[in-house]
């Protein structure tokens, strides 16, 4: 005899879920196969429950696209280079003496040093390149000659790009780990309402026997397997 057994995937579960859904409609939601609670029930979670786990998808997928991640680290190499060359020319300026030492502070840099900082992670091209920003606007607020090669508006050209990708890149981590959140919150809902659902359906189809019946509870989204020392085999569940 074959025997039931719940969905193991998130894409299983949606498929069990759509199924009873749509036959209820084709059906008619007032055939009683499934109470109209639980018609309901189904149809809210299913939109959810799909809503998320396309989410998760899609956010996956962006993620890991190949060019997608070679316009990203491109611009991460780009604004890392010209927060680096404006520093260092900041530096030859003041060993040249067109600017004071102490405007060095004005970038976050050490007054008596010219070493670059390390930019090495993208936390520090993003919290340098805020800075060399914010210092060269305050120095020529106070009437300095604004740096060339890079000049400032180059550079936050580029570091604006970069910072655009990077803002994309960190929503979308959090936009996955939220969704995954989720559909593990509602995992356990979606199990219950398909074991209910597939009470109600072979209660419905009692009265018939044999593959009929099971034909009937399939088309419901009902999942059967067979024992190994039957023919039949089992169908897949991904």
């Amino acid at each position: 005899m074959p025997y039931r057994r719940l969905p193991k995937t998130d894409q299983a579960r949606i498929r069990a879920l759509k199924a009873a859904v749509d036959s209820s409609i084709r059906g008619g939601i007032y055939t009683q196969v499934l109470t109209h609670n639980t018609y309901h029930r189904a149809k809210d979670l299913l939109e959810r429950f799909s809503r998320e786990v396309d989410v998760y998808k899609r956010c996956v997928a962006e993620q890991s696209s190949k060019k997608g991640n070679e316009q990203y680290d491109a611009a991460l190499k780009k604004a890392r280079m010209y927060v680096s060359h404006f520093i260092q020319v900041l530096s030859m300026c003041i060993m040249r003496g067109e600017i004071a030492r102490n405007k060095r502070p004005y970038y976050g840099l050490p007054e008596n040093e010219d070493t670059v900082p390390n930019l090495f992670s993208e936390a520090a091209v993003l919290e340098w390149g805020q800075k060399i920003m914010a210092g060269e606007q305050r120095r020529q607020a106070e009437g300095g000659v604004a740096i060339y090669n890079p000049t400032m508006g180059r550079v936050s050209v580029v570091f604006a790009l970069f910072k655009e990708m990077y803002d994309r890149h960190h929503f979308l981590q959090n936009r996955t780990a939220e969704a995954l959140a989720n559909i593990s919150n509602m995992r356990y809902d979606v199990d219950e309402l398909i074991f209910e659902i597939w009470g109600e359906v072979e209660n419905s189809f009692a009265s018939l026997s044999g593959d009929a019946r099971i034909k009937k509870c399939t088309e419901y989204g009902v999942i059967y397997y067979y024992r190994p020392d039957r023919a039949k085999k089992e169908p897949a569940d991904d």
